[in-house]
């Protein structure tokens, strides 16, 4: 079995918690001079978020969006003030029966 997207998640774990370790620096008065030393000390680390990742992030971001749009839809439905095509031809059709009763 493949989990997609563990990578990405790795990156981003690490990026975070090398940010803390910073914050951490900073709150106890180093200058964060060590920050850009990787483990051996003089080798630095780089994480590169790739442009997936990124776009997952994007669509993350967007699905409250959706998320209140299926909800203004459901209302509207509900309410029956939504306009679909369906309710467009059960509309006309009621229309016309009306016509061809005689009753408009």
């Amino acid at each position: 079995m493949r989990i997609s997207g563990y990578g990405e998640f790795q990156q981003l774990r690490k990026l975070i918690q090398k940010d803390e370790a910073a914050q951490d620096r900073e709150k106890n008065g180093d200058g964060g001079a060590a920050e850009a030393q990787g483990p051996a000390g003089g080798d630095s680390d780089a994480v590169h978020i790739s442009s997936a990742a990124k776009q997952k992030a994007r669509l993350r971001a967007a699905s409250d969006y959706r998320e209140t749009k299926v909800a203004e839809v459901r209302e509207k439905l509900e309410a029956g003030t939504l306009v679909t095509p369906e309710s467009l031809r059960g509309g006309a059709a009621k229309m016309l029966d009306s016509l061809v009763a005689g009753d408009l």
